[in-house]
């Protein structure tokens, strides 16, 4: 039972608290209990008569015929689950919309909600707002199941790490929901109400009692009471009230609710092992022409495009982690007005841009040709010099070509030396450690093409064909094959490393070229005209990304800071030195992972900030084992947290977004990263829809890693990821 105050009660009964007061020191207000010198009355107790006036006409008595069962059972914590309850909700349902918003584990609503996300339902929004989202007298049917007392509010909230405040658990927090479900239920629209007391929505808010069920459950429990109610009139509530909510935006919100019962539909009916594309070709149109770690697969990406597509209108998609730009390629080809990109890594930047970028196919065959001519020239004038300078420097300068001592950290000068001194044409870079990473013949025939292809006028062209050069740096250079950190081969290997650079160099060309004339052919084709705009913004910021633009949002954000798991800007390096990208200082270059996610250190503990409970439960196991790991996720979590905050204020209202994530293992425990999302996403304006579990087949990662970073100690990466559907409220 739920009492008030004498102030709360005058004021819901309209008079002053002295006649409460009075009323109740003479005994007619029923179920009124002195508590010391205070007064509480029960929530539900009828306002007496005023016996100082006549009452000219009898009006007819509320809940006049109401039919009253009693039934045994036994206790159960989901209250649906108990038979004689569940026999009545079965009875009492009717055709039409009912929704249930404490759903739990229950479907027996058309739609559900429950604030925790430990249960399947539709919504996982507080209670007031899941029914917020309906339109006045649009629903059928409610299931009211709240919690019964302020102190199961308590709980409730607590578990799902949620602050309980006055607010949550004073009267208010039932008479708000009775507004709500006021408002929303037709006229003859059901309630099904079940607590400790028969109260129900009540009269005041246009209900009247049909049937009370009660089921007594033995010893000192309380009887579980089922009110069914029916709406009869408006009741009391004024009008302005009811009016004052954006009939627009309520419009929309009954409208998203239906887009996303038809995309969860259409998600649900594609079979098992759809998101697979185990034999699809990920490499066609420009997605294939250079590799990048932890690309996303673009059949994702269209397939997302096209499913969201029959369900809400597209003008702008955006990924706030770019990457090689596969969404932003998918984008294009989609017909999508705006595409949006944004990374912090330079080599992504320029990757994205000239995926996107279409050529005149005969200007650039014409170009690629006229290149391949000039470096056969050049070569030809100096094959025998080139060709010689492993076997010169190794002999004559007496320098061992594996060593990171002499030739490893001093190329440059031994190699300027060389040129000189054998009347070559060619200018070598001079970056830090070049000749631990590149032999001698290796960078004089990078070179070469360097300053060749820098010849080329068409700013678009050269950008493309310089791809291809940084593609043919990473197969010519001492890097291990298959590893995205900066591992060097064995030097027995290095010693007798030879690659053929040109050929290297020109058969990845080719191949790009097919593939650009291919992108370019399927755009003519569909017409597609996107503006493509790339950013080069903290994710975290995203200050130049118009707010409020983005109809859809597909990411695949890192999996962990760089440091540790995949590691963009070793992987980037190499091509960055070589390439002379946006004025980059070798300092710049070599910080890269720094700046990226997670590159904060919190090596002495942190305070917890981040709004999801699985992930504080998971960061405490980790402090247990090793504190500065602890640290390392939470930075990763906090930027990707403010990264969240930050996409939502680009999202229009009613905007989807997909994130592909996979959940790592640190220190033995298991990240639910998509779980985390959901939890942090709900605090900023986004709504958790769905989640697709996928098998990675053919991303490109890392086959092992160190969970625990101890020497020696290997374990398998992740094999599946999960597509997390948000919607922005």
């Amino acid at each position: 039972m739920n009492y008030l105050s004498v102030t709360q009660t005058a004021e819901k009964w309209d008079m002053t608290p002295r006649r409460v007061q009075v009323l109740c020191n003479e005994g007619r207000i029923a179920g009124a209990q002195r508590v010391g010198n205070v007064w509480t009355i029960p929530e539900n107790a009828e306002k007496p008569a005023d016996a100082r006036k006549k009452v000219a006409n009898k009006t007819k008595r509320v809940n006049s015929n109401v039919s009253i069962e009693r039934v045994w059972a036994m206790p159960n914590k989901n209250t649906f689950d108990i038979k004689p309850i569940h026999d009545l909700i079965t009875e009492e349902l009717t055709e039409g919309l009912w929704i249930d918003p404490f759903a739990n584990q229950n479907k027996l609503a058309t739609i559900t909600n429950d604030l925790s996300m430990e249960f399947d339902t539709d919504y996982h929004l507080d209670a007031l707002d899941f029914m917020k989202i309906f339109d006045s007298n649009s629903v059928d049917g409610v299931l009211y199941d709240p919690p019964y007392s302020p102190r199961q509010v308590s709980e409730c909230y607590n578990n799902v790490g949620y602050n309980v405040t006055w607010d949550t658990t004073k009267a208010s927090f039932w008479g708000n929901h009775k507004h709500e479900i006021s408002r929303i239920v037709k006229l003859g629209g059901k309630v099904i109400t079940f607590g400790w007391n028969s109260g129900g929505i009540g009269y005041k808010y246009g209900f009247e009692i049909e049937r009370i069920l009660l089921v007594p459950h033995g010893g000192w429990h309380n009887d579980t009471i089922c009110t069914v109610e029916v709406k009869t009139h408006e009741g009391e509530i004024p009008k302005l009230k009811r009016d004052m909510v954006d009939i627009s935006q309520k419009t929309s919100n009954n409208q998203f609710i239906q887009e996303d019962q038809k995309l969860i539909s259409a998600l649900n009916s594609l079979p098992k092992d759809f998101w697979d594309f185990k034999d699809d070709d990920v490499r066609e149109y420009t997605h294939g022409i250079h590799n990048y770690p932890a690309m996303m697969v673009y059949p994702i990406s269209r397939n997302i495009i096209r499913l969201v597509k029959e369900v809400h209108p597209i003008e702008t998609i955006f990924d706030p982690f770019t990457g090689s730009g596969t969404v932003l390629v998918e984008g294009v080809l989609s017909g999508t007005k705006n595409v949006y990109g944004n990374d912090i890594n330079p080599l992504a930047l320029y990757l994205s841009k000239v995926k996107t970028t279409r050529l005149d196919i005969n200007l650039l065959q014409s170009e690629t040709q006229n290149l391949y001519n000039r470096i056969e020239d050049v070569y030809n004038r100096f094959a025998l010099q080139i060709n010689s300078a492993d076997e010169i420097i190794r002999c004559g300068y007496k320098l061992d070509l594996t060593a990171r001592d002499g030739w490893g950290d001093n190329a440059p000068e031994y190699l300027l030396k060389y040129i000189q001194s054998n009347y070559i044409d060619i200018d070598v870079p001079n970056f830090k450690n070049i000749g631990y990473w590149f032999k001698p013949r290796v960078i004089l025939l990078l070179s070469l093409i360097k300053k060749e292809i820098n010849r080329i006028e068409n700013k678009d062209i050269r950008e493309f064909i310089f791809v291809a050069f940084s593609e043919t740096i990473r197969f010519v250079s001492n890097r291990r094959n298959g590893e995205f950190k900066m591992f060097r081969m064995p030097p027995n290997k290095v010693e007798v490393f030879e690659p053929d650079v040109i050929k290297e160099f020109t058969t990845i060309l080719n191949r790009n070229v097919e593939k650009m004339n291919s992108f370019d052919e399927t755009c003519a084709d569909i017409g597609a005209n996107a503006a493509v705009s790339i950013f080069k913004n903290n994710a975290t910021t995203l200050e130049d990304v118009p707010n409020d633009s983005v109809d859809l949002v597909i990411t695949s954000p890192p999996y962990g800071d760089s440091r540790t798991t995949v590691a963009y800007g070793e992987y980037s390096r190499l091509s960055l030195q070589w390439l002379d990208l946006f004025e980059l200082s070798e300092r710049d270059i070599m910080s890269i992972d720094k700046t990226l996610m997670g590159g904060n250190k919190f090596r002495n503990g942190f305070e917890y900030t981040i709004p999801s409970n699985t992930l504080r439960a998971s960061l405490e196991r980790i402090k247990d084992v090793d504190l500065e790991r602890a640290g390392d996720v939470y930075s990763f979590y906090l930027d990707l947290s403010k990264s969240i905050a930050a996409i939502s204020k680009k999202s229009k209202s009613g905007g989807y977004q997909f994130w592909v994530v996979g959940n790592r293992t640190v220190k033995g425990e298991l990240l639910l990263t998509d779980k985390i999302i959901s939890e942090i996403a709900e605090q900023y304006g986004l709504k958790h829809i769905h989640t697709v579990d996928r098998n990675i087949i053919n991303k490109v990662m890392p086959s092992l890693n160190s969970p625990t970073n101890e020497s020696g100690v290997k374990s398998s990466t992740m094999s599946n990821e999960h597509i997390v559907i948000l919607r922005k409220i």
